[in-house]
């Protein structure tokens, strides 16, 4: 993306993000918003444009809601010199819009008056949700009690080794088997006879996990992660995308639960987004109780 287009991107993210803020400052009278021109500034005060402050903070969050829409490093604002470039030629610029709109009367537009009292709503639910949930804590033994509770969520992916030898027909699978069950070499037996590309190390796979082979090979993860196939088991032959297949299972890893340890972080995430959405719905639960909703279904399409 040009740093031009992620300048125009900029603009409307921020717009959007923080023009409610700015707008503020102003008596809204389809709001009913006071403004009181004594309010301390919140934060330190770097630009005025006519009444309105610009804040030292608000800049800050503006360059980095600017720097997360651009993956290039090059275009990202990082220097004292680019920070006073965009405050100059963005958020001045913005100011000065919004003074020239306001002075042609737009905000009295009933698209514009209904555009903000989405916005008051937004921020001010926003607020209050993370008014709400901005305590909550997650302990120990909730995260233990988690992990206890689903274990098997944080099953390591088992992973097989195996060997194996593949031939063209079903008469040439018959005879390695019989040389098999009489005791010869797997691995001897895959160099001389199968014609896998295997075939060069004994036909040794390494370990593999379900479906690394490809989704043409679906008869292959069946036999090969079969529950009932034991380690150093030999399976009978079977047919997938290539010919005629005989594997031998030589030991596996994985399959079982990663340590609490490993997942501790993750868990308390979960636990703690969980405890949020339930505090939430609480509060939800008891406004409906005192507030009338009435949904006119009808009316969606």
């Amino acid at each position: 993306m040009s740093k031009q287009k992620i300048k125009i991107l900029g603009l409307f993210l921020c717009l959007g993000i923080c023009s409610f803020s700015s707008i503020g400052c102003e008596k809204l009278e389809g709001l009913k918003i006071p403004y009181k021109k004594d309010i301390p500034i919140q934060g330190t005060l770097i630009a005025k444009v006519g009444d309105l402050p610009i804040t030292l903070e608000q800049l800050g969050q503006e360059i980095q809601n600017y720097n997360m829409l651009t993956d290039n490093a090059a275009a990202k604002i990082t220097t004292r010199e680019q920070k006073i470039a965009y405050l100059n030629e963005e958020l001045i610029r913005r100011y000065l819009l919004y003074f020239e709109a306001k002075t042609k009367g737009l905000d009295q537009q009933p698209k514009i008056q209904e555009q903000l009292r989405i916005a008051q709503i937004n921020i001010l639910a926003s607020q209050l949700a993370q008014d709400e949930i901005s305590s909550l804590t997650v302990t120990s033994s909730e995260v233990e009690d988690f992990y206890n509770l689903y274990k098997d969520q944080f099953q390591q992916e088992e992973e097989r080794r195996i060997r194996e030898i593949v031939v063209d027909d079903e008469a040439a699978a018959k005879d390695v088997l019989i040389e098999l069950l009489k005791g010869t070499d797997f691995a001897t037996l895959a160099r001389e006879r199968s014609r896998a590309a295997s075939a060069a190390n004994g036909g040794d796979l390494g370990f593999i996990k379900k479906g690394a082979r490809g989704p043409n090979f679906t008869r292959f993860d069946i036999v090969v992660f079969s529950s009932s196939l034991e380690v150093g088991q030999v399976s009978n032959i079977f047919k997938d995308k290539d010919g005629y297949y005989i594997i031998k299972f030589e030991g596996k890893r994985g399959g079982q639960p990663k340590p609490l340890s490993e997942v501790w972080d993750e868990i308390k995430t979960n636990v703690l987004f969980l405890k949020q959405q339930q505090k939430l719905q609480e509060i939800t639960s008891g406004l409906l109780k005192k507030t009338k909703v009435v949904i006119f279904e009808d009316k969606i399409k």
